[in-house]
């Protein structure tokens, strides 16, 4: 045997092997359940969207096996066709709606879901909650949701859940400009700007080159573990500094949270990502109740709002300049009440349980104790609420400006009181 011929054949014993070992690991990865897909993907005309069939570990704030449906949502597979007996809740959100810290089970919409079970005015229909909410969304991308996916369920009322802690941020390209669909003002209308969708790397990852990646990642276990090691590289690099930046602003700060949603715009930019908030709202409104359904706009939790400890909220807002932490919840009420909105807010609740049991609400065990997302706790008592909300809407067909006595400002002020 010559010497080339010599060579060639150590290359492919080496190749050989290289290629059992990966295949050897690829099967013991997916003996042992491990996966850790692509849980989005660009999607023209959402920006983005969940990667239908998606299931795996979801890493974060807490680790949970997440499935994705058919849809692409965190839910469990809908029939497009509402069955006789049905009444349909439509629930669009961000990751508080998505909910990938807790089992679906306990997301807060299944637990409305189960308890809205219980509601005479049903009588007798079951009640199909389903969920098309995605992390990372804003007010825009859940009203271009609403328009392409929640409709055609024909559902019998929809949900809006609003995370006031960055969704005026998601909702601003002037706070947050990123490669989003946005609506802007114009005319005394909302016109909306897809000109993330002109970029062509954007355009580059919609098109085959996209299809082949994800296609990639969803079937091959080993890329999605090298793709999740980077991601958890990077995900602690970026935890590190928001425990040093959050640290420097003092009681109550949390990464990722906008502490000016707590006070009266003071800049331009917070002003318009008010308006053009409230505008969406409004928008979102009309186009449901435009199909007969009723429309309910929910405003969730910060968890500097409900605390456990008063001691804490109190200095929060002190640090801030401000008597308490509710100035969205006065405002959202109050254009509530002016536009005829259905709204509610579960803070008065949450804030009381936190502070009667003296556990938190929100966060899980790491190293953001009583921070981050709604916990199982949390979400048990909003979907509660929640329910509580609809059946009370389903039984009294009331007007939606007759806003119960719990959600008034007086209310709320004093669950964030000691």
């Amino acid at each position: 045997m010559t010497a080339a011929g010599g060579r060639g054949r150590r290359v492919a014993i080496r190749a050989m092997a290289l290629g059992l070992g990966l295949l050897l690991a690829e099967g013991g990865l997916r003996l042992f359940g491990i996966a850790y897909p692509a849980w989005d993907r660009p999607t023209a005309g959402l920006g983005e969207w969940g990667e239908p069939n998606a299931r795996g570990w979801a890493v974060g704030e807490a680790r949970q096996y997440v499935e994705l449906n058919a849809e692409g949502a965190r839910d469990v597979d809908h029939a497009v066709a509402k069955p006789e007996g049905v009444h349909r809740v439509v629930v669009l959100g961000d990751s508080y709606a998505a909910a990938y810290e807790v089992e679906r089970e306990q997301a807060f919409w299944a637990v409305a879901e189960r308890a809205l079970a219980a509601c005479p005015a049903l009588d007798g229909r079951r009640v199909e909650m389903i969920n098309l909410s995605k992390r990372g969304f804003g007010t825009a991308e859940e009203l271009l949701v609403w328009r392409k996916l929640g409709a055609k369920y024909a559902p019998d009322q929809v949900v809006l859940a609003f995370y006031t802690g960055n969704d005026f941020r998601n909702n601003s390209p002037d706070l947050k400009a990123s490669g989003r669909p946005y609506f802007r003002i114009e005319g005394g209308g909302l016109v909306l700007d897809e000109s993330y969708a002109e970029d062509p790397a954007y355009q580059r990852w919609v098109g085959w080159p996209g299809d082949l990646w994800y296609g990639l990642v969803r079937h091959v276990r080993l890329v999605q573990v090298v793709r999740h090691v980077r991601r958890q590289v990077k995900a602690l690099l970026e935890t590190r500094e928001a425990q040093r930046k959050a640290g420097e602003g003092g009681a109550g700060a949390e990464a990722g949270i906008d502490e000016a949603i707590y006070r009266e715009p003071e800049a331009p930019a917070w002003e318009s990502a008010w308006t053009t908030s409230e505008r969406l709202v409004g928008a979102m409104r009309d186009e449901v109740e435009a199909t007969g359904a009723r429309f309910v706009f929910m405003t969730l939790s910060t968890s500097a709002q409900v605390h456990p400890d008063a001691a804490m909220r109190e200095a929060t807002a002190k640090r801030l300049g401000v008597p308490d932490l509710l100035y969205p919840e006065r405002r959202f009420e109050a254009f509530a009440r002016a536009q005829g909105i259905h709204w509610l807010s579960p803070i008065p609740e949450l804030a009381r349980a936190a502070e009667s049991s003296g556990e938190c609400v929100h966060g899980f065990p790491g190293p953001w104790p009583c921070a981050g997302h709604w916990n199982a706790t949390g979400h048990r008592i909003a979907g509660e609420v929640l329910a509580r909300e609809l059946c009370d809407a389903l039984r009294e067909d009331r007007i939606p400006t007759a806003q119960a006595s719990s959600r008034s400002p007086a209310s709320i002020e004093r669950a964030s009181r000691p």
